[in-house]
């Protein structure tokens, strides 16, 4: 099986995994961004998952959410990334992450082609000020934000930093979300990525357990929706720049604290 014979058949499972997740009935999900960490689709936000929470899972990433210096013989590729993150604290957040990289295998001409590689990367955030009636919630973050300066390596092919801003809304008819961020990418091949971009999210009040999301991410507009299953399976479903699908799933809980005992 090729690689994009494999992404494809992992998106249609996932995207088939969240219709049956629409109609049946789910609780509120918290925000899953590819990398793992709380955000929308491609673009950070300011919202936090509940300390003590966990989060395990995937994204299949479509050729347009891979960077432009991630290439196979000269051409861009879809791959997968996998992550695990954790909300330690209510104001702290940190991840794990790792994409699939596709080469041949043993690095040898003419042997078979396949993700015999990784690219690893931590990811951080904070939450320096909590949302409140008349202000916005502020977080400061990074996605690999772990090793040296990046320079001419050919490594950090997701280094970012931000600064994003969040703030809900509350109508009859549900909850709107408004977030804004800047973003700084320090590979000149992300570029296109770089700079102010953010989004909105929709809970209708007849269900607001489903999440409707819309953003722009720098270089198109992102739609998409996700939801949570039996409690702990996240899913998420979103249209790239209006050409290419991405989807992902999670294993997400929060670990509760334990009682002293008297």
């Amino acid at each position: 099986m090729t690689g994009k014979e494999h992404s494809k058949r992992i998106l249609s499972a996932v995207c088939r995994l969240l219709v049956v997740c629409c109609v049946m009935t789910c609780l509120p999900v918290g925000a899953q961004q590819y990398t793992g960490m709380s955000g929308l689709i491609h673009v950070p936000s300011a919202e936090m998952e509940p300390a003590g929470s966990v989060r395990v899972g995937m994204q299949a990433l479509p050729k347009n959410m891979m960077p432009d210096g991630m290439v196979f013989e000269g051409e861009k590729y879809a791959s997968t990334s996998w992550y695990l993150s954790a909300t330690p604290l209510r104001w702290f957040e940190i991840g794990y992450d790792f994409t699939l990289m596709k080469f041949r295998k043993n690095m040898k001409k003419g042997a078979e082609v396949g993700y015999y590689s990784k690219d690893r990367y931590f990811s951080l955030r904070i939450q320096p000020l909590y949302e409140g009636r008349y202000w916005p919630a502020i977080v400061v973050g990074g996605n690999d934000v772990w090793g040296q300066r990046d320079g001419d390596s050919k490594s950090f092919y997701f280094r970012n930093f931000y600064l994003a801003a969040t703030k809900h809304f509350q109508f009859s008819f549900g909850t709107l979300g408004a977030h804004l961020a800047y973003r700084y990418w320090t590979k000149d091949y992300n570029s296109k990525w770089k700079g102010v971009v953010g989004g909105i999210t929709f809970r209708p009040s007849f269900y607001d357990r489903l999440r409707f999301v819309a953003e722009y991410d720098g270089a198109g507009v992102n739609v998409g929706v996700d939801c949570t299953l039996l409690r702990h399976i996240q899913l998420q479903a979103a249209l790239v720049s209006g050409t290419s699908f991405t989807a992902g799933v999670a294993f997400t809980t929060v670990l509760a604290p334990r009682k002293k005992q008297k």
